[in-house]
């Protein structure tokens, strides 16, 4: 088995190398299909291409390839192009499994290693797992816990990509589906992705670039305001059709993730 992974990225970036480390080991090879436009025509940070070649140069990312979105497309249909192009390069290098990625998800080492020794063994052609999320710091977890899925690997066939909408046995990100007649459903006590979904230095670049703009765009502005004042034990509110409060639990800092906002070093609850 060799894992090839690919990350869709536009901003979120400075989340990036924490997700690549948390995978670096259990994987092959790892590109970026980065744009410094995006989907709706706004420019990425100036901090984007300085890190992405640090990282190439930390031989953290093995490829980068800028992508340059047909704005008349929107968000699905541009992240369904680069999502495959990933998967063009992990073929393309040689790798037999693929793994779609965005810069906010993290995995437990020995998670993610399981994962990818089960699906080697079983020989299962696709997988997912269940996932948490986490709201403004890395420290904060919304509950109950997310019934939502995200898929794994996929095994890498000749003409095979990801297809908007295609069947898949549990409820995953409509981007991120391939054909599947072998697939592993994971439970939580086996693997699960943390989402640093709300975490960001500027949260106002992710509701103004997410490809499910739609679900909440006449809502931005609200969003924007409860995050920027949220303080915890508050109930999180949390962007989609429609907006929704969610309880809020207070974690260690699994991977010790440090934003320029705060640094969030915490490795233990208070």
């Amino acid at each position: 088995m060799k894992i090839g992974v690919s990350y869709n990225l536009f901003d979120g970036e400075e989340l990036l190398e924490g997700s690549i480390k948390s995978i670096r080991e259990n994987v092959d090879y790892i590109s970026v299909v980065y744009q410094k436009i995006s989907n709706f025509g706004n420019e990425c940070s100036e901090e984007l291409l300085p890190l992405l070649k640090e990282l190439k140069e930390k031989k953290l990312i093995d490829e980068l390839l800028e992508y340059r979105p047909n704005l008349k497309n929107g968000g699905s249909l541009n992240e369904l192009t680069k999502r495959n192009l990933g998967v063009y390069l992990s073929q393309s290098n040689g790798c037999t499994h693929h793994l779609a990625m965005d810069s906010d998800e993290y995995y437990i080492s020995e998670e993610f290693e399981y994962m990818k020794n089960i699906i080697e063994e079983e020989g299962y052609d696709s997988a997912a797992c269940q996932m948490v999320t986490y709201y403004k710091e890395p420290l904060y977890r919304l509950d109950p816990k997310e019934e939502y899925y995200v898929s794994l690997l996929f095994k890498i066939e000749n003409n095979k990509e990801f297809i908007i909408g295609h069947p898949f046995p549990v409820l995953v990100d409509p981007t991120r589906r391939m054909k599947n007649t072998n697939c592993k459903i994971f439970k939580r006590e086996e693997i699960e992705m943390h989402h640093m979904s709300y975490v960001r230095n500027k949260i106002n670049s992710k509701f103004n670039n997410s490809s499910a703009k739609v679900n909440f765009s006449s809502t931005i502005n609200e969003l924007i305001t409860y995050y920027e004042k949220w303080e915890y034990p508050q109930k999180a509110l949390v962007a989609g059709n429609p907006n929704t409060f969610f309880n809020v639990v207070k974690e260690e800092n699994k991977f010790e993730i440090k934003l320029n906002k705060n640094e969030y070093t915490s490795t233990t609850m208070e």
